[in-house]
Parts: C-alpha cells; sequence; structure tokens
C-alpha cells in the first residue's frame, strides 16, 4: 500500500495498513538536519518572506517556488510523510517589494493603489504584515477594496499552474497531494479591528467583500480539482487558546455558509477538504461538520482539545489530523515522553480509521530535529493496524 492509498482510506474511515502520517509544514531547521544541507522550507519568515522577496527581486520568483517545493517534497519522500498539503499557483507577474528598511518590505498594488508593509524578526523567524492601507484607513478603505474586488474579472491566464502539474505528473500517484483554499477572514490580519468592527457595524460591507474573495478562490480552487489535487486544505485560523476569535454566531453568519461552498465544490470532484485551525474551536466542530468539513488537523491539547473527546463525538464525521503537542514534548522532550505521547494518541484515535499522525500544529523551529524523528519511528512501530483501542485488555 502506497501513502496514496493509505491515506484515501483513512479519510474514508476505514483501516490501511498503518496510520498515515501528515504535517502541515516543517521548518528549516528539522528540513536541513534531515536533508544534511541548506533548504528552502516551512513557514519560517527567511525561508518564506526574506528569500522570496530577494527572489523577486532578482527576477527569480518562478525558481524559488521551483527549489522550495523540490526542497519541500525531498523532504517528504525522505521522511515518509503520506500527505503533501502545498499545492497552489504562483503568479505571472508578482508584485515586486520596495525594501524600505533592513528587515521591512513595502508591497504597492500599482492598479488598486492598496499597500502593505512586511516586517522580518531575525529573533524569532517571524515574518508579518504589519501595516497596511486598511489598518490606515478603516472602513473607508474596506469599502474600497471590496468595490475593487467586485469589479475584478478573474484572468486565469495571470497564474501559473506549471509548478502543480510537475508535482502532479511525478507524485500524483504516489502521495495524497492538497491544494490550498479557505474562506478569507481578515480578523488574522494587521487590519483585524476594522474586519472585526465591520461585522457588527457594516455586515452587509463583510458580506460583499468576503463574497468578492470568494469567487476567486473557487475558480482557482475548481482549476487545481481539475487539474487532479486530490484534496483541499484550508490554513486560516480560526480560534486562540480560550475559543474562537468570533462568536460562533458570526461564524454561522459570515464564515460557514461560504465554507461549504468549498466543500461543496470538493465533493463534487469526489475529494475531501481538509480544515487547519490553531486553538479552541470546540464550540465550531458541529459547524465545521455541517458546512462540509472532511479532516481537522492541529487538535491543540493546551488550547483544550481534547482528541479522544473528540474521536467519540464525532470520529464517525471528521477524520481527525493530529495531535502530538508541538509546544511542549516535541520541544522539551525526552525521546521517551515523545513515544509515549505518540504511542497514547495512535491507541486513542486511530482504531477503526479516519486518522491520520501528525504534530499539533507544525514543527516550527522550537521543535528539536531528534525529537521528531522518534515521534516518526514510533508512528510506524505502534500504527500497524489492526490496533487496539487505549482501554481494550493488555
Amino acid at each position: 500500500m502506497n501513502s496514496k492509498e493509505r491515506a484515501l482510506i483513512s479519510f474514508a474511515h476505514k483501516e490501511p495498513d498503518r496510520v498515515p502520517i501528515f504535517e502541515l509544514t516543517i521548518d528549516n531547521p528539522t528540513a536541513e538536519y534531515v536533508l544534511g544541507r541548506p533548504a528552502i522550507c516551512g513557514f519560517g519568515g527567511l525561508a518564506r518572506g526574506v528569500t522570496q522577496n530577494n527572489a523577486i527581486r532578482d527576477g527569480k520568483f518562478y525558481q524559488y517556488h521551483k527549489t522550495r517545493l523540490n526542497d519541500q517534497l525531498e523532504l517528504w519522500k525522505k521522511l515518509g510523510i503520506d500527505v503533501f498539503p502545498g499545492l497552489f499557483p504562483i503568479s505571472k507577474q508578482p508584485l515586486i517589494p520596495d525594501q524600505i528598511a533592513e528587515n521591512l518590505w513595502k508591497f504597492s498594488s500599482t492598479d488598486s493603489g492598496f499597500w502593505g508593509i512586511y516586517e522580518y524578526s531575525p529573533e524569532s523567524d517571524v515574518y508579518d504584515q504589519v501595516n497596511s492601507s486598511l489598518k490606515v484607513g478603516g472602513l473607508a478603505a474596506l469599502e474600497e477594496l471590496t468595490i475593487y474586488l467586485e469589479n475584478q474579472k478573474f484572468d486565469p491566464d495571470s497564474l501559473d499552474f506549471s509548478l502543480v502539474d510537475d508535482v502532479i505528473d511525478r507524485y500524483g500517484n504516489e502521495l495524497m497531494l492538497l491544494g490550498e483554499a479557505d474562506v478569507e477572514i481578515g480578523s488574522t490580519f494587521d487590519w483585524a479591528e476594522t474586519f472585526l468592527m465591520a461585522m457588527a457595524d457594516t455586515p452587509d460591507l463583510i458580506h460583499r467583500y468576503l463574497d468578492a474573495r470568494l469567487k476567486t478562490t473557487l475558480k482557482i480552487t475548481e482549476m487545481l480539482l481539475i487539474r487532479g489535487v486530490h484534496g483541499i486544505h484550508g490554513g486560516y485560523d480560526w480560534a486562540a487558546n480560550k475559543g474562537p476569535i468570533f462568536s460562533p454566531r458570526h461564524f454561522r453568519q459570515f464564515v460557514f455558509p461560504r465554507l461549504k461552498q468549498i466543500t461543496d465544490l470538493c465533493h463534487r470532484f469526489g475529494v475531501p477538504f481538509i480544515k487547519h485551525t490553531d486553538g479552541n474551536v470546540n464550540l465550531l466542530l458541529e459547524d465545521m461538520i455541517n458546512a462540509g468539513v472532511d479532516g481537522f488537523q492541529a487538535i491543540e491539547p493546551r488550547a483544550g482539545m481534547n482528541i479522544a473527546q473528540i474521536k467519540k463525538e464525532y470520529g464517525d464525521r471528521l477524520t481527525l489530523i493530529g495531535n502530538v503537542d508541538c509546544s511542549t514534548v516535541l520541544v522539551n522532550g525526552p525521546e521517551e515522553a515523545v513515544r509515549d505521547e505518540t504511542l497514547k494518541i495512535i491507541k486513542t484515535a486511530a482504531p477503526g480509521g479516519g486518522f491520520l499522525l501528525s504534530s499539533s500544529n507544525s514543527i516550527h523551529p522550537g521543535v528539536k530535529p531528534a525529537y521528531y524523528l522518534a515521534m516518526l519511528n514510533e508512528a510506524r512501530q505502534a500504527g500497524q493496524y489492526p490496533i487496539k483501542k487505549k482501554d481494550e485488555g493488555k
């Protein structure tokens, strides 16, 4: 049984030969340790931000993405991870950043007039937007952007799918390959205050903004599905440790009806939709399922997400992907603790299928490579089906 078959059987809530392994991203400290060479992997700011900005400036944007994709695929193959979640088209004409300080870049759109400033922190390896025309301009700027998006015509020729096609040609019969799509909620950006105020004060504007974003998302998603990806992954975070970033009522009003349009599209092509989110989303799980979400990745223990309880209540309707704690045991170890937690999670969530093992978020720079490798080794040893439930006889 190969990786693709193993993963798809698990999403069908059946038991494959062993528990499949999933990882959202693996940052460079672990990637370079495993590959034994420099790499461009993961969500770290140096790889995702600085290196990419330099590549755009030097006219090597395509080469950057090709190298990054090949590095990640080599890493996935070497580690034996069954699902690759990183396929998306790239722009044929990316915005060229203006470096305004040592670790500060400004992106400006010539046709819309909107801009954003991104900052890189070498100490934390974080790269994020820290200021923008939306943050400065508030609701008036959001209205202006919404009108611009509503009038914008989708141009498929502006996107380059050649790297996606190449990966599908090379690995489409071997790995489970996921495209990317989600409902873009501005509450996670630097202009979050504007978005959250508009939800309460001008809800019609938020509906218009989200619909304008969604129309492009659906077109790109369909193009990925036509090309033959095996599923779609959505990565916008919905929650902090104590609960959702806004009320479940607002999720039902603004997010879930649009998410269902994405999941319905996936299901018309016969593939699953997998939702990643940090934080405590216990209040949203039933709504996630009703919106057509097939798989849930992260399931953070420190945010009060109990994989045993979720398996018991929702495991027949929701494939669970998690949740070895990347904030504690994969950082602090020791290896025995990593193996114990991995074994416990497998025995809790794997019986009956509908489960893929991963970290509780991603393999960030604080994870020690040796501990992650210990997790993978334990998964291969303990994850062979059939697997007895944790409370079954010894």
